[in-house]
Formats: structure tokens, C-alpha cells, sequence
């Protein structure tokens, strides 16, 4: 059996077309994650929780069919075509490719801080995410001559599951600073560092190795696009808590960053 992918992310394109097999990494509910021997990870699902450069999108039904069949560890065999799970089970993944580019120029950060501050934080303040907390590493980033590097290894990797709640606050961070640059260039440097040791999942690491060089997931780039509350609900919509973490992200960095200055 042939299925078709609906669309392919171009980093993801052309990343299969210089790998000839892949291993099952990880599988949920909304779909799988797939490596190479160097750990390169790209996404196979569908849209609920966005579009991602490395991702390739299935409707339902495909993802289904898919992971009934699939198994963490096992090996997938590229072509120039397809991935082919198992000798009945094939994936045509040549399909259209995206980017993901926001469509506007700026962003209203007014509205954003105003529609962002309209959510309630509280839960974060009785564990390892207090405000005090991420205030302070907001401050630090954004002087040149902190030590930053103890405060990131805490938040780096803290949390449970694929994406550690930590790790999509850090997301969070860097997205208001891909609009609003607040991190001073010796910190960018630093988190660079630290999310290609082992401090965290690989799922996390792929998503922040792209989030430090300003490339986000569709959820985030349509916020960018349009800072309304509707966009905001999309985004909390996405994992059990990771859409809120992140949010929480961008909430301390709006705070002490400088855009309201």
C-alpha cells in the first residue's frame, strides 16, 4: 500500500533527500518522530499542534493506518520517493513543500503583551518556575556581563515528557526576542552551546536549535501574524501543557525585556 503525505516542510525535504534510513523514535497520538544515525529528527503527523520546517503532514487517516503499524526502533528505508515502513506500507513524501515565513512585517507587541497578560500564570508559581526565578534570567540575558550559563542549565531540560515545560518557556524567550531583540549576543552564543549537549530531549533540542536561530512552528508564526486571544487559544491547544508553557515563556519575557520600553 502507497499513501501520500498532504505536504512536506522544505528542511524536512531536504533532509530525506540525503539519508537513506531512519529509525521510529517516538509515537503519540498526533503522530511520530523519525532520526538518522546523527540524530536529525524530523516530525510525520498531523497539523494539531502546527507545521514545522522539519515536519511532514498527514491527514488523519494516513497517521493512523501509519502508527498501527509502526513500532519505536524500527528501521525505515528512504527513496527517492518514499519511506517505506514495512514491505506493504509505503509513504510517498515527495510532495508540496512549505515555509514557514510570517506573513507581516511586525508585530503589534502592545496588543500581544495586553492579550498575553489577560491568562493566569499561577500554577507556575509553587514550583520550579516561580516569576522571581524567571525574571532573574530575563535580567541576565539581557546583560552582557552575566553569568548566565548555571540559570540556563536549571531551566534547560526541567519538566517532564518530549518537551520538558522548561524547554518551552526557553521557546517562549526566544520568540519574543526573534521580535523584540533583548538577548545580548554572548548569551545567544551560550544557549547555542548548551542545547547541543545532552542536558534535554532530542525533541526539545530540534525545536531549539530552530527557535535560537528565529525559526518558529505555524501556532507561533501566526501569532506573530495576528497577537489576538483566538491565536493565543490555538496556541494552548497545542500538548498537554506545552502551549502554556511557552506562553509562559513569552509572558516573563514581555515583562522585563525591554518591549514596553
Amino acid at each position: 500500500m502507497i499513501l501520500n503525505a498532504q505536504a512536506i516542510g522544505a528542511d524536512a525535504f531536504e533532509f530525506l533527500k540525503q539519508t537513506t534510513e531512519l529509525t521510529v523514535h517516538s509515537i503519540f497520538k498526533k503522530g511520530f518522530n523519525l532520526v538518522d544515525a546523527n540524530e536529525e529528527l524530523i516530525f510525520v503527523g498531523t497539523t494539531e499542534n502546527g507545521m514545522f520546517p522539519f515536519g511532514i503532514i498527514l491527514d488523519d487517516m494516513t497517521k493512523n493506518k501509519i502508527i498501527s503499524q509502526i513500532e519505536v526502533g524500527q528501521s525505515i528505508k528512504v527513496t527517492p520517493m518514499t519511506l517505506q515502513f514495512t514491505q506493504n506500507l509505503q509513504l510517498n513524501w515527495k510532495e508540496d513543500v512549505y515555509n514557514l515565513i510570517s506573513k507581516s512585517e511586525g508585530i503589534d507587541i502592545a496588543q500581544l503583551r495586553e492579550n498575553v497578560e489577560s491568562y493566569a500564570f499561577d500554577e507556575y508559581q509553587k514550583g520550579d518556575f516561580k516569576s522571581d526565578t524567571m525574571q532573574k534570567l530575563i535580567a541576565s540575558l539581557k546583560d552582557t556581563d552575566a553569568d548566565v550559563e548555571q540559570q540556563l542549565r536549571y531551566l534547560i531540560g526541567r519538566g517532564q515528557g518530549l518537551t520538558p515545560s522548561g524547554d518551552d518557556m526557553l521557546v517562549g524567550m526566544l520568540f519574543i526576542h526573534s521580535i523584540h531583540p533583548y538577548i545580548a549576543k554572548i548569551h545567544l552564543e551560550k544557549i547555542k552551546q548548551l542545547i547541543n549537549e545532552p542536558l534535554t530531549t532530542l525533541v526539545s533540542q530540534t525545536f531549539l536549535k530552530y527557535a535560537v536561530n528565529d525559526q518558529f512552528s505555524s501556532k507561533l508564526l501566526d501569532l506573530k501574524d495576528n497577537p489576538s486571544k483566538e491565536r493565543i487559544a490555538e496556541l494552548l491547544k497545542v500538548g498537554s501543557s506545552s502551549g502554556k508553557d511557552t506562553l509562559y515563556g513569552i509572558y516573563t519575557a514581555l515583562r522585563r525585556s525591554g518591549t514596553n520600553e
